[in-house]
C-alpha cells in the first residue's frame, strides 16, 4: 500500500538522504541535484525506502552507456576536471565508493562490443548523482515473500506503455496502477538476487538487481 507523506521539514531531510549527497569538492551532505523541488514532489507518496534509479555507466546520463561515458571515466581516474560528468555515481562499477582506474578496466571489458544494448540500473551511491534521467524508482531489495515496486516517474512511462519482467530470480512482476509490483515467493532463497528486465515506450531497454533480504 502507498503511504502518503506531508512534505514536512522531517520528510525533506529523508528524501535528500534519498539522493546521494556527495560531489567531488564539496563537503557531505551540500549537494543537491538540479530540480531538487520537483523531484521530491515526484517521491513524496511512494513506499518508505523507495529511491530514483540511476543508469550504472551512463556519466553524462544521455540515456545510454557507450564510448562517452568511458571517455569521461578515463579524464576523471586521471585527476583532470570532472567536466561532462553529471552522475559521478554511474562510473563506480565496482560499488567501491571511488572511480579509478579498476572501473576504467571494467568499462573497456563492457565495451568490447558497442554501447550497452540494456544497461543495469543501480540504487543510491555516496557518490553525486544529478538524475538528468530521472524515469524510474523503486527499492534495494525486499524479504522473503515481500513486494517491491517499480514506479515510473516520467510522465512519459507508465504501466500501460511501458512494461517490467522477471529475467531471472524467483518472483513475478504484474502491473499495479500506474506502477509495477514484484512479488518475490517464499521459496526464494535468501540473499539471492532477482533481475528485472525493464523496457520504457521510446524502447530502452534496463535491468534491475535486487537482493532478497
Amino acid at each position: 500500500m502507498v503511504r502518503n507523506h506531508r512534505m514536512s521539514s522531517r520528510a525533506a531531510i529523508f528524501l535528500l538522504a534519498l539522493l546521494p549527497l556527495a560531489m567531488s569538492g564539496q563537503q557531505r551532505g551540500k549537494f543537491v541535484p538540479p530540480d531538487f523541488d520537483r523531484k521530491m514532489e515526484a517521491l513524496k507518496n511512494l513506499e518508505h525506502g523507495v529511491a530514483p534509479l540511476f543508469v550504472l555507466g551512463d556519466l553524462n546520463e544521455d540515456g545510454v552507456v557507450d564510448e562517452k561515458d568511458l571517455q569521461l571515466a578515463q579524464a576523471y581516474a586521471q585527476g583532470n576536471a570532472s567536466a561532462g560528468i553529471s552522475c559521478l555515481a554511474a562510473g563506480d562499477l565496482n560499488s567501491d565508493g571511488a572511480v579509478d582506474a579498476k572501473d576504467v578496466t571494467l568499462f573497456q571489458q563492457a565495451l568490447k562490443k558497442g554501447p550497452i544494448p540494456a544497461p543495469p540500473l543501480a540504487y543510491h551511491s555516496s557518490l553525486r548523482c544529478d538524475y538528468k534521467n530521472f524515469f524510474v524508482a523503486s527499492m534495494s531489495g525486499t524479504r522473503v515473500g515481500g513486494t517491491l515496486p517499480v514506479h515510473f516517474l516520467d510522465p512519459r512511462f507508465n504501466a500501460q506503455n511501458s512494461s517490467v519482467t522477471v529475467q531471472s530470480g524467483q518472483a513475478t512482476a504484474a502491473k499495479n496502477g500506474n506502477a509495477y509490483r514484484v512479488q518475490v515467493a517464499k521459496t526464494a532463497p535468501k540473499e539471492s538476487f532477482i533481475t528485472l528486465a525493464i523496457t520504457l515506450a521510446d524502447n530502452r531497454k534496463y535491468t534491475y538487481t535486487f537482493q532478497v533480504h
